[in-house]
Order: C-alpha cells, then sequence, then structure tokens
C-alpha cells in the first residue's frame, strides 16, 4: 500500500469511527458531551455523525481510486478547518469539544502532506 493509500486510511479512520454515534445516543453524549435527552440536538448530531461516514467513506474510496483523491481531500479538508473555526469562534476548542478538536488538528497536517503529495504527482 502507497503513502498517499495509508495517509486516506488515516483520514478516513478519522471520520468513520465518530459515524457509529449515529446509532448510538449514549455514544452521541460520550461523543460530544451534551445531553441525549434533547431530541432536537440529538437529530442533528446524529446527521453530523452520518455527514462524517460520507466524509470517511470518500477518504477511504480515494485511498483505492485516484481519480477520487483530490475531491475527497478538498472536501474532508474543508470540513474539518472549517468545525475548527466554528469551534474557535464558539470558544469550544477545549471542554466537552476537546477530543475532537485535538482529532481534526491531527488530521490537517496528515491532509497538508497529502495535498504536497498529489501536488507533486505522487
Amino acid at each position: 500500500m502507497s503513502l498517499v493509500a495509508i495517509l486516506f486510511c488515516i483520514l478516513a479512520a478519522i471520520h468513520l469511527l465518530p459515524a457509529v454515534a449515529a446509532m448510538s445516543p449514549s455514544q452521541l453524549t460520550a461523543l460530544y458531551g451534551v445531553s441525549s435527552e434533547d431530541t432536537v440536538l440529538r437529530t442533528l448530531l446524529q446527521h453530523r455523525a452520518v455527514l462524517l461516514g460520507l466524509v470517511g467513506s470518500a477518504f477511504l474510496a480515494a485511498a483505492f481510486v485516484p481519480d477520487l483523491r483530490w475531491a475527497a481531500l478538498i472536501g474532508g479538508s474543508v470540513s474539518m478547518v472549517t468545525f475548527l473555526i466554528i469551534a474557535a469562534f464558539n470558544s469550544e476548542l477545549m471542554g466537552p469539544l476537546k477530543k475532537i478538536t485535538f482529532v481534526d488538528a491531527v488530521g490537517l497536517p496528515v491532509a497538508a502532506i497529502l495535498f504536497f503529495l498529489l501536488a507533486k504527482g505522487v
């Protein structure tokens, strides 16, 4: 497996693991540190989990289908960056969202390496 494929698989894992929370309100509580009793919030978080699953699936597909790499990388990177910007704007980089901001912050250097490698034609 190439370095590019491995890096896409890392990004896929970062996004696919929280996607399982779509089916479990207790996992939503553990992941986001919010009550799953609020059905509106639970619905939004379950939808977010599904969207993360789609991004993760795109990253996984890009690991094996070179034609998908740029689209997956741009879309997934926009997702990570915008989450961090919104979290920073709302002063939520720490606290209950600390784990999520950390994982997205870890994913960004992986994405940056992929941008560099793809731009070089690797």
